[in-house]
């Protein structure tokens, strides 16, 4: 077994199918251990992430500002697809998108790997899926919108990510959203990987439009945020980026011991893309 293998994706297609006893030329090995093992394995390493964000509690300034970006996005997808409807959300962090969603009129269902987090999201009175995305634990065509905030970068490369995808489209009903949410590489750089351990798959504007087009979506709509700022707001922000990434910084924020502001400072300013696409119609 490859720990090297990102979480999110160790259920790639090629697994599908495969639980009970197979044979092969060395004797017959019973997957369902195989499969048991791996669960308990993958279970630890998603807890023990959230754990590391867990431990760094939000401020009341990085709760309202969550809350302020849920809104929004809520908004935006609102002008695509509005509630009543059910809404599929994979990797609801502590649930203020479902909480926002269900106010909103949504039927709301969020997928998470972390028992840790599962049991948060439950005692908010959220209905959650205890799965490792993909594949999606869902039936074919059963839900108007699917929703992935900050999860495709954390794809373990091009297959799963194509998977990931394959598996959105089934979730949906035809004329369903897909509402994907990612940072832009192209922008963050080096901060891409040094913000969180866990990213894989690289994320531009590029790329993720060639995957949806190829995984059979029409794209509606991309956004491009700081925050909930978007165009010119954006783009004043983008500039106090370039600033705080000047040569140097890094190393007078070890001097002056404020590497940790300099962080939270870099990851306030972190671009992101929003993707709108829509199943088509048969």
């Amino acid at each position: 077994m490859d720990l090297r293998r990102d979480h999110w994706a160790l259920r790639e297609p090629e697994l599908r199918g495969q639980r009970g006893a197979q044979h092969y030329a060395g004797g017959h090995v019973h997957l369902d251990h195989a499969w048991a093992v791996q669960e308990r394995i993958l279970t630890f390493v998603a807890d023990t992430f959230y754990r590391s964000f867990r431990e760094k509690q939000l401020t009341d300034y990085g709760a309202g500002r969550r809350n302020r970006i849920e809104r929004t996005r809520l908004e935006l997808l609102t002008r695509h697809s509005r509630p009543p409807g059910r809404l599929l959300e994979i990797g609801p962090g502590h649930g203020s998108l479902g909480e926002a969603a269900i106010a909103a009129g949504w039927t709301y269902v969020a997928v998470e790997a972390s028992d840790l987090l599962i049991e948060v999201l439950r005692a908010k009175g959220l209905e959650v899926l205890k799965a490792f995305v993909p594949p999606l634990p869902v039936d074919d065509a059963g839900y108007e919108v699917v929703y992935a905030d900050q999860v495709l970068e954390h794809m373990s490369g091009i297959d799963a990510a194509r998977a990931f995808t394959a598996e959105a489209l089934r979730a949906l009903k035809p004329g369903g959203v897909l509402f994907i949410v990612v940072p832009d590489y192209l922008k963050e750089r080096t901060f891409f990987w040094d913000v969180d351990y866990t990213h894989n798959f690289v994320t531009t504007e590029r790329r993720v439009r060639q995957l949806l087009y190829d995984g059979g979506f029409r794209l509606e709509q991309v956004v491009r945020s700081i925050g909930v700022a978007t165009g010119l707001g954006r783009d004043l922000l983008a500039g106090a980026a370039l600033l705080v990434n000047l040569p140097g910084v890094d190393a007078l924020s070890r001097y002056t011991r404020s590497e940790e502001l300099l962080f939270k400072v870099r990851k306030n300013l972190f671009e992101t893309l929003t993707f709108v696409a829509r199943k088509p119609l048969p």
